[in-house]
């Protein structure tokens, strides 16, 4: 990914009301270059897995349905055939449902991509200015909008409330999870 404009990088560090530093700039451009990176790597590989079951569901219950063209022989050697195909389709049709259900609930739960990516952004600000304190259209949500515009203008954050809501999780999480918050202030630092 090709390096960001250096005035939109600075215009991210105004509203965020951070100093603006060349060293601070070099350091931003990188951060957000690897958080696009994840962000992407995140929002693909979410959607692949979950499709990718939902397609081995849906091929399976279509393989169950062709069995019934042959249920008699298959009873000839099982009588039990037609209840177990019967179960096994509507076990099927269960996981189908299921998993169409949680692709909607993923889009609202707090642990998307886009509020890792809020995440992330909120350790980047705290790295680089300090302070930790969230607010509506506060100096983090300025910053931080800023910053997922040039990542992609059609991110859209959510708001402080889900951030600290994301922040309690978090605190809540194993040790490993702390280990990738480190790698990022460390790169700040």
């Amino acid at each position: 990914m090709a390096e960001f404009d250096r005035e939109d990088l600075k215009a991210a560090f105004e509203v965020g009301k951070i100093l603006v530093a060349d060293d601070n700039i070099m350091r931003l451009d990188g951060l957000l270059r690897s958080l696009a990176q994840r962000y992407r790597a995140r929002k693909v590989a979410r959607e692949q897995d979950l499709n990718g079951k939902l397609t081995r569901l849906e091929e399976t219950k279509s393989f169950l349905a062709d069995l019934w063209d042959i249920e008699a022989l298959l009873c000839g050697f099982a009588e039990e055939t037609p209840q177990i195909i019967s179960r096994l389709s509507s076990a099927a049709q269960n996981g189908i449902d299921f998993l169409k259900h949680e692709r909607e609930q993923r889009k609202v739960r707090g642990d998307d991509p886009e509020t890792t990516l809020y995440m992330d952004l909120r350790d980047v600000y705290v790295g680089l200015s300090g302070r930790t304190g969230i607010s509506e259209d506060g100096p983090l949500h300025r910053f931080a909008t800023a910053c997922v515009n040039l990542i992609d203008e059609n991110i859209i954050l959510s708001q402080a409330q889900s951030l600290r809501k994301a922040l309690k999780r978090r605190q809540k999480r194993p040790i490993f999870s702390a280990t990738a918050r480190k790698s990022i202030t460390t790169c700040i630092h």
